[in-house]
């Protein structure tokens, strides 16, 4: 890599713009970017990492290259950065994304565009510029998905899901982890580490069957992610599947696409169903449609051609993937959420978790 990773978004300068688009190919040789103005975008909503969207001119040959794009870049605060340089996170996202840019299926789910995406020898910076979505629809993740939406999401990630089911191609992608990882399995002692944060937190907030079940996980979390890397059916899961990381409506006819690829990993596909879902939905309209959904996404897994995989698995793994995201709930608890809304966004999406614990009755699929 020449290419030098930004460490702030006045860092993508004109210059720095013209290098990084010329070695990617995405811009040809005898076209230069002239000007750039930036605007922050996303804050409240990623909190893993920096967004800015870019405007710019260029010199030269005339260009259909799109003016506008969107940049991404490493947090700036050191525990965030710390953190996701010890999980992988951002060559994990780097990796998808290049995956994307290939020629053939990718990803196997349309993304956006990608210019250019690159990631330091020691995962801790990165630099992606992609395509602008904003002329997308989004929706709002504290509101919650509405049914409609989230039947688009639940399709995608049937035929998703289903062309990775099992797939061998899987072991061609040496970003991809798998769930047993080493840096998964320390994350147990990074969960039990920050209980006590969590707990003072979210402890009034919650049912003490609700904190108990999430204080007993604390203890097998490295037991519980061996124990689903080695018994359940594996595909590639996102595994940060929320509203935030959707876009809809794509004026080039996509009706669904998603974003911030940093946390994936071979896991169980019934985790992005019930991750969206207990993230993504109010409690209300959760217990109203959540079944109807996951049976939606059950049949598309069918229809896309996976086979040995009953409906009664899909409900265990469902409910089981409700314990799963407890590791995200504490260890995220110590990270900077940016501003007022990514603070009251994290409260919702672990209230809504530790709400769902009683409401399936996860502690029942606890493996001690």
């Amino acid at each position: 890599m020449s290419v030098a990773i930004p460490p702030t978004i006045e860092a993508v300068t004109p210059e720095w713009l013209t290098e990084a688009l010329h070695e990617s190919g995405a811009l040809g040789r005898a076209t230069s970017v002239a000007s750039v103005e930036y605007e922050t975008v996303g804050t409240g909503v990623g909190i893993l990492g920096l967004l800015a969207q870019l405007t710019l001119t260029y010199d030269g040959e005339t260009t259909e290259f799109p003016t506008t794009m969107v940049v991404k870049i490493a947090s700036p605060h050191p525990e965030t950065k710390d953190i996701a340089r010890f999980y992988g996170f951002y060559t994990t996202e780097v990796g998808c994304y290049r995956a994307a840019m290939q020629p053939g299926d990718g990803l196997g789910v349309r993304v956006p565009d990608v210019y250019a995406a690159h990631v330091s020898e020691n995962g801790g910076d990165f630099v992606i510029l992609m395509e602008d979505l904003s002329a997308c629809r989004v929706a709002d993740q504290i509101t919650g998905a509405s049914v409609e939406d989230a039947e688009h999401v639940i399709d995608l990630l049937a035929g998703f899901h289903g062309h990775w089911w099992q797939n061998p191609s899987m072991d061609e992608l040496h970003w991809l982890r798998p769930l047993d990882n080493p840096a998964y399995l320390a994350g147990e002692q990074h969960y039990q580490a920050l209980w006590p944060l969590f707990a003072s937190r979210y402890g009034d907030r919650a049912t003490a069957s609700a904190m108990a079940c999430a204080e007993r996980f604390g203890g097998q979390l490295a037991d519980f992610n061996r124990w689903v890397a080695a018994n359940r059916p594996m595909t590639i899961g996102h595994a940060d599947l929320r509203l935030d990381n959707v876009f809809f409506d794509h004026p080039g006819g996509t009706p669904v696409m998603l974003i911030d690829w940093q946390l994936t990993v071979r896991n169980m596909g019934a985790y992005d169903v019930s991750y969206f879902l207990v993230q993504s939905m109010g409690r209300q309209e959760r217990l109203a449609h959540g079944q109807a959904l996951l049976r939606r996404w059950y049949d598309g897994l069918l229809a896309a051609g996976v086979t040995d995989y009953s409906w009664e698995d899909a409900r265990a793994d469902y409910r089981r993937s409700i314990l799963g995201q407890l590791s995200i709930a504490v260890v995220g608890s110590s990270m900077d959420p940016g501003n007022d809304r990514g603070r009251l966004l994290f409260d919702t999406m672990v209230l809504r978790n530790l709400a769902a614990l009683d409401d399936e009755n996860a502690a029942e699929l606890l493996l001690r």
